[in-house]
């Protein structure tokens, strides 16, 4: 539905940018501007009645634009490109676009003016839901405790275990795995049969996808220590026996109760934080930004950039670097192909290759 009065965007996505993630961007940014109060549409040439162009890619918007107009940027990792984006925001766009904040304040130290450029984070589909966190345990339960099941009863009555998928081979873990699936945990249990050839080959097909290898007694180690960490899966055991003889061989420490409950609040809370750090990237906030942005440029205002939020930019490439890829035959095709004139001869080539 129009909104009526709305300004309108026009979205150009060049052909060459189709099918693929830069597509995937514009259709979302269309997608969600309208609850903002513009109305978008896609399209592979720039609209003159449009009230602002916007183009994904800054490498084919070297054209006489006939209206505001701004670029979105990336990928700028050699002179030439810094260079084309100069000229754009020079004569041809009002405002640069970049992904990231890290990269804005880059273009700033190759000389392009900062009130021309601005940055917005993509946005993301939340798609893929967080994993659990696979625990796998290889060892029988023993009618006097010495596998020290009850540690993990313990621990189902202490924290909730949503986060965690446990991964059990060997017999008698029935009323542990009750406890574990009360607290939230997921259990694949696999108890085993007479054919202990054939359980180990299950259990080491199944070893390497484990998260943490878990176990908890106290009687001089596991052998099961040893297959997981020689197929590279990080530990969660006492440090007691042959484990101690293991050279980095204990990831997490348990003793007791408490290392138990704090091993497991910190991975589940560590696996927590990595989810967090997109959840503010919705498409919904990246075509929010975008409609700021524009109005500020059909209004005449100056953009007030997002503020970095997380890990500071380490650079340590030199300007003699970046200046050798002048010389590299790849970059000066590259640039050569955005020439205007030349942009039909690049198109032939890139149907040529498919």
């Amino acid at each position: 539905m129009e909104i009526t009065n709305a300004p309108r965007v026009n979205i150009v996505l060049s052909p060459d940018n189709a099918s693929w993630i830069i597509e995937k961007m514009a259709k979302r940014l269309a997608e969600h501007a309208e609850r903002f109060g513009m109305t978008c549409s896609v399209t592979s040439q720039p609209d003159p009645t449009a009230s602002l162009n916007h183009w994904m890619s800054y490498a084919f918007a070297n054209v006489v634009r006939s209206t505001p107009t701004t670029v979105g940027i990336t990928h700028l990792d050699d002179p030439y490109k810094i260079g084309m984006v100069a000229r754009l925001l020079k004569d041809q766009a009002d405002l640069g676009i970049c992904l990231s904040s890290s990269h804005r304040a880059f273009l700033v130290e190759q000389g392009i003016p900062a009130e021309r450029l601005t940055f917005v984070v993509p946005g993301h589909d939340f798609a893929a839901p967080p994993r659990r966190i696979v625990i796998g345990l290889t060892t029988r339960i023993y009618s006097d405790g010495r596998k020290r099941e009850a540690m993990l009863v313990n621990l189902a009555r202490k924290m909730t275990l949503d986060a965690f998928r446990f991964d059990i081979f060997g017999s008698g873990w029935e009323p542990t795995i009750e406890k574990l699936r009360a607290a939230g945990a997921e259990v694949r249990y696999f108890p085993g049969t007479d054919d202990y050839v054939g359980d180990y080959n299950d259990i080491m097909a199944a070893l390497p996808f484990f998260d943490y290898y878990l176990y908890l007694g106290r009687d001089e180690g596991s052998l099961g220590t040893l297959d997981a960490l020689s197929a590279g899966v990080k530990t969660i055991v006492t440090p007691q026996g042959f484990h101690c003889d293991l050279p980095n061989g204990i990831t997490h420490s348990v003793w007791d109760d408490a290392d138990l409950l704090h091993v497991f609040a910190e991975i589940a809370a560590e696996k927590k934080l990595l989810s967090e750090a997109v959840s503010g990237f919705s498409w919904t906030a990246y075509a929010d930004q975008h409609c700021h942005i524009w109005r500020c440029v059909l209004e005449g205002r100056s953009i007030d950039s997002v503020q970095p939020v997380g890990q500071t930019a380490a650079r340590d490439e030199s300007a003699w670097s970046l200046r050798l890829r002048y010389l590299k035959p790849r970059r000066i095709v590259s640039a050569l192909s955005h020439i205007p004139i030349l942009k039909p001869v690049r198109r032939w080539l890139l149907k040529r290759r498919r």
